[in-house]
């Protein structure tokens, strides 16, 4: 079962793992990354899920997004800054403030420096990818110039219209990253509907655009493409 981008929508994923009825003993849940950012509540996002996942770790995956990357990128930049001035230069460039991440900063400056150093190891630590079976599940997507073995991480959390249109691999991809609503533009054969799109390449797309207005949460299972919302 995969979990599209949560964006901070604490709200939205209480409901749905209502819904899942996830039970560890028989269900494998892979978050596909991004828990943080755009949405109001990603420190209480991210805890769920880390917590939920330290909890079973056998059947609980989180994956790491480029948002996470993100912040870990911002976190390593201010532990580098040598003075104030250097501090008001990285919240005026840094592209996580811009893409969401002003969201989330301020919820970790509350946090004391060991509870918010203790997030970050996790967030260093996630895995860019998970295989089972048929499946691969990363952020973002592979580059289908470069066996699954080979994959680089600035694909595995950022690729887009590459992977889309140029993937025709025996594995199915199953991925979060780029809400389906962005997406009209390239795949005109699509009826939206707000539900994950299976494409005919062997591409799951999860991200349901939960942060946006009228977007949904939505968790697939991969098998028999039950959905739930």
């Amino acid at each position: 079962m995969a979990v599209g981008d949560v964006h901070g929508m604490y709200d939205k994923l209480k409901t749905l793992m209502r819904r899942i009825k996830f039970d560890p003993a028989m269900d494998t849940l892979i978050f596909l990354g991004d828990i943080i950012d755009r949405g109001p509540e990603s420190l209480q996002c991210f805890d769920y899920v880390m917590h939920l996942q330290r909890k079973y770790p056998e059947s609980v995956i989180l994956l790491l997004g480029n948002h996470e990357r993100h912040m870990l990128n911002y976190f390593d930049a201010l532990a580098k800054a040598k003075d104030e001035l250097d501090v008001r230069l990285l919240n005026r460039t840094s592209e996580w403030l811009v893409y969401g991440g002003d969201k989330t900063l301020p919820q970790l400056q509350k946090l004391g420096p060991k509870a918010l150093q203790h997030r970050l190891d996790y967030a260093r630590n996630l895995p860019l990818y998970y295989r089972s079976g048929n499946f691969f599940f990363c952020h973002a997507g592979v580059d289908p110039e470069a066996s699954l073995e080979q994959q680089q991480e600035k694909d595995l959390i950022w690729i887009r219209e590459k992977f889309y249109n140029n993937y025709h691999g025996k594995e199915t991809v199953v991925v979060g990253h780029t809400p389906i609503q962005n997406l009209q533009y390239m795949f005109k054969d699509i009826v939206w509907d707000m539900y994950p799109v299976i494409r005919p390449n062997n591409i799951i797309l999860c991200d349901t655009g939960a942060c946006l207005e009228g977007g949904r949460l939505s968790c697939i299972d991969v098998i028999t493409k039950y959905v739930w919302q």
